[in-house]
């Protein structure tokens, strides 16, 4: 079913910050679209025994289960700039003590200094305000040595997606490599595939996808 231009710009509004009961069920299928990118982002991230991770944008993070059971003793913030998405992953996750989930503004991250040795987020940079000044926040929270992936659809792939003319900023892979670089992070790999999935429209489609990881 083709959607129309008022129903994608109401789609694109809850991807953004999903709300409501409406923004429960974009939520889950954010999930379904986006399993693949984030087991591969989790991946990219190595995580050891100890790791401090931080989560930007993770829905309900219903995939914290997948990252605890990596490694040994590890702790996990996620940040959120939906309340309604904090409350459901709190929800989903509230046997794990060592998980704790914070809403903010997406300007800043509210953390102190190298605060983390790893750092993820999936299919968030098209909505950050303020881009140099965010990939310079994760910079700043981030342990030296420590590393931060950013995973996200390339605009070759997004400017064909009809939601996405609505409050999206594109980005191919030189462009983000370029933010983490004048945040003065190293960047280890970029890594470029395809997959096939349902969009948040409803239609199969092949999509590109990016992951860059870079080291501090």
């Amino acid at each position: 079913m083709k959607l129309t231009d008022t129903q994608l710009q109401q789609l694109a509004a809850q991807l953004r910050c999903p709300d409501g009961d409406g923004g429960l069920k974009v939520a889950e299928m954010m999930t379904a679209t986006n399993a693949n990118i984030i087991n591969k982002t989790i991946d990219s991230l190595q995580l050891t025994t100890g790791d401090t991770i931080l989560e930007i944008g993770p829905g309900n993070a219903s995939h914290l289960k997948d990252i605890l059971a990596l490694a040994d003793s590890l702790t996990y913030t996620g940040i959120d700039i939906s309340e309604a998405m904090i409350t459901e992953a709190q929800n989903i996750n509230k046997q794990f003590t060592n998980a704790s989930f914070t809403l903010t503004d997406g300007n800043s991250i509210p953390f102190g200094e190298s605060q983390f040795s790893k750092i993820l987020t999936a299919n968030t940079i098209y909505f950050w305000e303020h881009p140099q000044e965010y990939a310079n926040e994760i910079a700043r929270v981030l342990q030296p040595g420590g590393l931060a992936s950013i995973a996200f659809i390339p605009k070759s792939t997004m400017q064909h997606i009809p939601f996405a003319k609505f409050g999206f900023t594109l980005y191919d892979i030189e462009t983000v490599e370029k933010l983490l670089q004048n945040a003065k992070l190293r960047v280890n790999i970029s890594l470029s595939d395809s997959e096939f999935v349902i969009s948040n429209s409803g239609e199969q489609i092949k999509r590109e996808f990016a992951i860059i990881t870079a080291q501090k």
